[in-house]
């Protein structure tokens, strides 16, 4: 995970960017030209690039993606046949349906991770309360944003206690379900204590006592955050619609 004082922010309010990535995830979903996919595909893993959004799934995001390809070319059938060998028959649908579903996965947790790799919780939770969301709920997203590295940290722990008590852990599908059995419940037990300790703080300081809450940095749309959200709304549309367009190939062998 990339901590907090590494990210390269974007100067945007963070309401302002939940909001263009729900945007862009609606016209991801909403898509079906591969040629489209492919465009918003590359952009994605541009800005991946840009805000340098490394992480230790990266490869395991990008090979269940190949994954995705593969099985649509495998098992669909659709369309013109391209190459046959055996029992493999590659065909139109199959590679223009493996490209669009691979795509979408693959920009939808790509655009989270840049979501997040951009954002302080602390920001994230004062915009949303400048946003007029009660603070009550203004502070979750922020608190599952920091618990997701202690969480981590704390299931590093986990397993190297299991491994120094002889437990065998390999990259097997065995292997894989034996970690989880003997991981899940340390780990439920160690979130029972972060959540109930998290509760006594809160309670101690008086969260919750009052309507109001203070800010130290407060943060509130500006108007260049809503100048970019009604940008990112008009290109949605604008490419919603070439996507719909008669003229707009929907097909890589068309």
């Amino acid at each position: 995970m990339i901590s907090e004082d590494r990210h390269r922010t974007t100067g945007l309010n963070p309401v302002s960017k939940l909001f263009i990535l729900i945007s862009i995830s609606v016209l991801v979903l909403l898509i079906d030209s591969p040629y489209m996919m492919l465009l918003i595909v590359t952009s994605v893993l541009l800005a991946k690039q840009y805000f340098r959004t490394r992480g230790r799934f990266s490869k395991g995001v990008f090979g269940f993606a190949t994954a995705i390809f593969a099985a649509q070319i495998l098992f669909n059938r659709s369309g013109e046949e391209i190459y046959s060998l055996w029992i493999l028959t590659v065909t139109t649908g199959g590679v223009d349906s493996g490209v669009t579903i691979a795509g979408k996965f693959l920009c939808l947790i790509m655009m989270s991770w840049i979501f997040i790799a951009t954002t302080r919780p602390s920001e994230f939770s004062s915009a949303l309360i400048g946003a007029k969301v009660p603070y009550r709920f203004a502070y979750l997203p922020a608190l599952a944003m920091r618990f997701v590295p202690i969480f981590e940290m704390e299931l590093s722990c986990v397993r190297e206690a299991q491994v120094v008590r002889g437990l065998r852990l390999d990259r097997s599908l065995k292997g894989l379900i034996r970690s989880a059995r003997y991981t899940a419940l340390p780990m439920f037990f160690l979130a029972m204590y972060k959540v109930n300790s998290l509760a006594a703080s809160m309670t101690g300081r008086g969260f919750g006592g009052s309507k109001e809450r203070t800010q130290l940095h407060p943060k509130n749309l500006s108007g260049w955050d809503l100048m970019i959200m009604v940008a990112v709304v008009a290109m949605a549309a604008s490419l919603f619609l070439l996507d719909k367009c008669q003229t707009m190939p929907s097909s890589f062998f068309a």
